[in-house]
């Protein structure tokens, strides 16, 4: 049968240590979802379903008088993870950007609906590095989470910190950009900063491209 990316995320879980389904949420909307983002029913759908599958076995335990169930994963499902990561290639990445989407539109709508998506997308950003800080400050302590993997933990959270500053850096140069324009409406065509930009990404894009193929 096969097993989702979401089910391999989970059975990665329960290979560092057993879980109840509410505990695998919330280690989920702590760190995964920063890779893997899903909903609640989804998981709670998707860790009913590695049960039957013999990859994942529930433990019925007592927790101060009410019954509660923790998972742990069984032989075959540290096999299956494992099989997993050694399929290549993974699946090319992907932006879902709404924003972005809204960005492209633009000339669809006034000037201050672009100015505003991009301040909320600024504000978004700042929130959530807000909601970073206490558990960068965990993993920075004397007794950091999970110890033994910190050296896995700290590559996942440099990916991010420069995600996040390359968002509010992108932010910083549409604010300016459009600051020359007139309004949105197309029309306005290349100016001296989109012109800019366009040459800067070309550039980029062929000399990471032939550093790469070795040309």
């Amino acid at each position: 049968m096969t097993t989702t990316t979401t089910a391999h995320a989970l059975l990665g879980l329960l290979s560092i240590r057993p879980w109840t389904a509410y505990e695998l949420t919330q280690q989920m909307r702590r760190a995964l979802r920063w890779a893997w983002p899903r909903s609640e029913a989804n998981l709670y759908s998707e860790m009913k379903r590695l049960v039957p599958q013999g990859l994942a076995k529930a433990v019925e335990e007592d927790a101060g008088g009410r019954a509660r169930t923790r998972y742990e994963v069984t032989d075959e499902g540290r096999a299956r993870v494992a099989s997993w990561l050694a399929t290549h290639p993974p699946a090319p990445p992907q932006v879902q950007f709404e924003a972005l989407l809204r960005l492209f539109l633009a000339d669809l709508g006034p000037q201050a609906e672009l100015r505003q998506t991009i301040a909320d997308t600024r504000r978004q950003v700042v929130e959530r590095m807000e909601e970073a800080i206490p558990i960068l400050e965990q993993y920075a302590s004397d007794h950091p989470p999970f110890p033994e993997r910190a050296h896995l933990n700290v590559l996942f959270i440099q990916f991010f910190a420069g995600f996040l500053r390359c968002l509010l850096e992108w932010c910083d140069e549409v604010d300016a950009e459009v600051d020359t324009w007139g309004g949105t409406a197309a029309g306005v065509g290349h100016t001296p900063g989109t012109r800019r930009m366009l040459d800067d990404a070309l550039a980029f894009y062929r000399s990471t491209v032939a550093h790469h193929r070795g040309s």
